[in-house]
């Protein structure tokens, strides 16, 4: 069990990477690291003591008007997010609080979030595999449809919330968003993933191809909404999502009549520059790429991108 935890895979960093390293953009500055080393924290998924106001909080803003058949799962994953603490309040009140025992609640409380993540991320490996290939044939089967949209919205949700919550909380809220953000990401991600399934017949899912020199960057937020600026904190009216597979390929999910829609599956260099700054604008703090000048490019002109976006109040 180590102390690092990964949102973003390295089995998604790989088709980047050579010899398991990648060239990142960070701060304005490059590195070379190890994909271990990157797209990570420490303790990114421990879980937080929440408090019978915190349930309160997660009922009322996301499982009540969630639809009815997901609020039962939404409750078994509170229940299970709150148990490692309830067990320790519960030895250290039977006056029976174990090295031993303690140690097991320890590593529940370190270990069950990521291990939740690390099961959506192995069902979504074929899907992933089978894009990189060039393949969407797992959408013509239902249940592997939904099974690739609750990935897809895990991927988005994970970094996606946190950023944003940064940017717009006072201390006291953003307290309560860390204490809460692991069952939240999880409603939220199960909740969207539902919508975005429920209207799949409504979007255009493809692949685009990239054989110009530029290589498509991705970064430590996979998934972006396109249809959103990187500075918009509200709550997005559209989901049209982006997500660069490997260099060379890249899957867009749009809505019907999009100005995002592509003339050609294979896509201009232009294309390419355009969607990489916009890959790194959503980032979350890293940008990544399997040659350095792509994220030089980034460097250069993501100031000048972003002053498109002007902060909101």
């Amino acid at each position: 069990m180590g102390k690092l935890q990964h949102f973003v895979s390295r089995s998604y960093l790989r088709p980047w990477a050579t010899d398991e390293k990648i060239h990142c953009l960070q701060d304005g500055r490059f590195f070379k690291p190890n994909i271990r080393n990157v797209g990570a924290e420490n303790y990114f998924y421990r879980l937080r003591e929440l408090s019978p106001e915190d349930v309160v909080f997660l009922r009322e803003a996301l499982i009540n008007d969630s639809p009815a058949g997901l609020k039962a799962s939404h409750e078994e994953l509170i229940n299970a997010f709150t148990l490692p603490y309830r067990l320790k309040s519960e030895l250290k009140e039977l006056g029976i609080e174990n090295t031993e025992a303690m140690a097991v609640i320890d590593r529940m409380i370190i270990q069950l979030n990521e291990d939740f993540h690390t099961n959506i991320e192995q069902d979504f490996q074929p899907y992933l595999a089978a894009m990189i290939s060039g393949s969407l044939e797992f959408l013509a089967d239902a249940k592997e449809t939904a099974t690739f949209y609750r990935g897809l919205s895990v991927q988005y949700a994970r970094t996606n919330h946190i950023k944003q919550s940064r940017l717009i909380m006072n201390p006291e809220r953003l307290a309560l968003y860390q204490r809460v953000a692991n069952p939240l990401v999880h409603i939220l991600s199960i909740n969207v993933g539902l919508s975005l399934y429920a209207e799949r017949s409504r979007h255009t899912v493809m692949l685009v191809d990239n054989f110009t020199a530029v290589p498509f960057v991705t970064g430590d937020q996979p998934v972006i909404n396109i249809a959103t600026g990187p500075r918009d904190t509200d709550t997005p009216a559209r989901f049209e999502l982006y997500y660069p597979v490997s260099p060379t390929r890249a899957m867009l999910l749009l809505e019907p009549s999009s100005e995002f829609l592509p003339s050609a599956s294979s896509v201009s260099e232009t294309f390419v520059h355009l969607y990489n700054l916009r890959m790194a604008a959503h980032s979350y703090r890293q940008v990544f790429s399997n040659s350095l000048q792509p994220l030089e490019s980034i460097r250069d002109n993501l100031t000048a991108y972003l002053s498109c976006f002007p902060a909101k109040d």
